[in-house]
């Protein structure tokens, strides 16, 4: 069986930090968690654990990977005893997946399925006036309509799923895939007459579609069922071209539907999702983690959007999330402000976003019922120094005193017990050569691999190491991702990955330079190597031929 997808299904249940503070105590360190390595005898905590990049990595002893390489190595289990085990602690039946061929290539004939519908809502999107005049009257530009391949549903009933079964699609397996509905005299077509937004998965894989009518029909916006591919509690429309902008700013922010989200990309505020027509989740929240714990909620303020704001707040705090709330004037949501006003005033806008503290104790109605709403959710925050902030910040701006506060936060729960002590950082002596800077960077961004790969010799690398794993990785390399270097390379080289992806070594704004300075260096140490081979032996046409060679080197890669 092909299992990377079941990996993945276990990775998006399973948080490493919880996997592991079952077994080691935890200690919060900036974005990142510590504690003593439980591998090797340590005074001084140099094991580290990323939520952000759901790896671990002990700069003592070398041992890292991901929740699979930690139970592999502390339960001592094989690969395959460690994903049972895992399975059944994320709530996963493996008879569902059965190891074998059936499962696997039911979910792959689904996303072709669904990639099948993607190119032709997008193909009918180019050949659509009315589709385009709509769009341009939204006032949605053509790179938008191509970053998130915008299509269109044409008026046709079978239209797509006719199309489906000329291209051999099974017809339960279209039906599953939630493009079609039975009616009283058949098959059709989910979405007719609709502007189509594709929902992808994190890595970039077509699952399902919203679609918004562009005549009077109701509903006004759909969705696609749940599917196998596809959970509305757990998905983020965006999030797939939003993430590195999240990780890159440390926030996300989240509003309430397609078009809010393309029209704040189209100004230039690149880290935004929403979810599909639901309110927040955890399980949107767990998705959220791995890239940043701030978010700043952006909603109308009609009564609704009001709502929303303290349902999702509350929980976002429950989960050790910081947030700020931004309401924006009534009648106006991020699409329409934008529109009118333009990214100046927007970003105007978001230099006044409330904290939590503040938007709880100024809503409308008695003081003392707002004070012990913000205290609820102060008491319901597990992050222990988040707590102490929020208490501090409540105390100064209700007037009351802290003590007051905190006795009041006991009828919600117990406060946690165990401070959190400073953990000192191991240095460690690292160099890092221009091969191993290369790794780096396919290990921070994957998606460079096939350039590197496209411009490098891979015999020419020195560093045998990172050599292995070039080779090792290379066969795939349009689509590597962490987990599926973790679950191939041996303890020595995940040992490297994940001490790459912690400290990578390099401007992490300036990535095509430094990849290109190192191709540009390694094929300098190539053609060098060449030359004085060429010396050695007299070969003087050669030697002129590697010489003008050099020359060409030290141009652009």
């Amino acid at each position: 069986m092909k299992s990377d997808r079941l990996l993945e299904d276990i990775k998006s249940r399973l948080d490493i930090i919880e996997v592991i503070s079952d077994y080691v105590e935890l200690k919060k360190s900036g974005q990142n968690y510590k504690a003593n390595c439980p591998f090797h005898s340590e005074k001084s905590p140099s094991f580290m654990v990323s939520p952000a990049k759901q790896i671990f990595h002990c700069f003592g002893c070398g041992a890292g990977g991901d929740i699979f390489g930690f139970i592999m190595k502390y339960e001592n289990l094989n690969f395959q005893e460690a994903i049972k085990m895992l399975a059944k602690k994320a709530g996963i039946k493996l008879s569902e997946y059965r190891f074998e061929a059936d499962a696997s290539e039911k979910k792959e004939k689904l996303y072709a399925i669904q990639k099948e519908a993607l190119n032709i809502y997008v193909e009918n999107l180019r050949e659509s006036k009315t589709a385009g005049s709509y769009l341009a009257k939204r006032g949605i530009t053509g790179e938008m309509i191509e970053a998130f391949s915008l299509g269109y549903a044409d008026k046709e009933w079978k239209s797509i799923y006719e199309h489906l079964k000329a291209k051999g699609f099974d017809e339960p397996l279209i039906v599953q895939s939630g493009l079609v509905f039975s009616g009283e005299k058949g098959l059709y077509d989910m979405f007719r007459n609709r502007l189509i937004f594709p929902i992808f998965n994190v890595q970039g894989d077509a699952m399902a579609f919203g679609g918004r009518a562009i005549d009077d029909s109701m509903p006004k916006y759909l969705n696609s069922p749940e599917t196998p591919l596809f959970k509305k509690g757990e998905t983020l429309y965006a999030l797939n071209i939003a993430k590195d902008e999240i990780r890159k700013k440390d926030y996300v922010m989240i509003t309430e539907g397609y078009l809010d989200v393309i029209m704040c990309h189209q100004h230039g505020f690149r880290n935004v999702v929403a979810p599909l027509g639901t309110a927040l989740t955890a399980g949107h929240l767990h998705k959220l983690g791995r890239f940043t714990k701030k978010v700043l909620l952006v909603f109308d303020s009609d009564t609704a959007g009001i709502a929303a704001a303290k349902r999702s707040i509350a929980l976002l705090f429950e989960h050790g999330f910081k947030s700020k709330v931004l309401l924006l004037p009534e009648g106006d949501d991020p699409d329409s402000f934008l529109r009118q006003n333009g990214s100046k005033a927007f970003q105007a806008r978001l230099g006044k976003a409330k904290t939590m503290v503040d938007f709880i104790l100024g809503l409308k109605g008695d003081k003392t019922d707002n004070v012990r709403a913000a205290v609820g959710i102060v008491a319901s925050t597990k992050d222990l120094i988040l707590r102490e902030e929020l208490f501090r910040e409540l105390s100064e701006k209700s007037g009351i005193r802290e003590a007051v506060l905190r006795g009041e936060s006991k009828g919600y729960g117990q406060e946690p017990r165990h401070s959190i002590a400073a953990a000192a950082s191991k240095a460690t002596t690292f160099f890092y050569s221009e091969d191993i800077l290369l790794l780096s960077a396919i290990v921070s961004f994957p998606d460079k691999a096939p350039y590197i790969f496209d411009n490098l010799n891979i015999d020419s690398v020195r560093n045998p190491l990172v050599k292995k794993i070039f080779q090792e990785i290379k066969p795939s390399a349009d689509k590597v991702s962490m987990t599926e270097m973790l679950s191939v390379l041996g303890e020595e080289e995940k040992a490297l990955v994940t001490r790459l992806s912690l400290t990578p070594g390099f401007d992490l704004e300036d990535i095509d330079k430094s990849i290109k300075g190192c191709l540009r260096k390694i094929a300098h140490y190539e053609i060098e190597e060449k030359i004085k081979e060429a010396k050695s032996t007299g070969d003087r046409q050669r030697l002129r031929s590697l010489l003008a060679e050099k020359q060409k080197i030290t141009r652009a890669v």
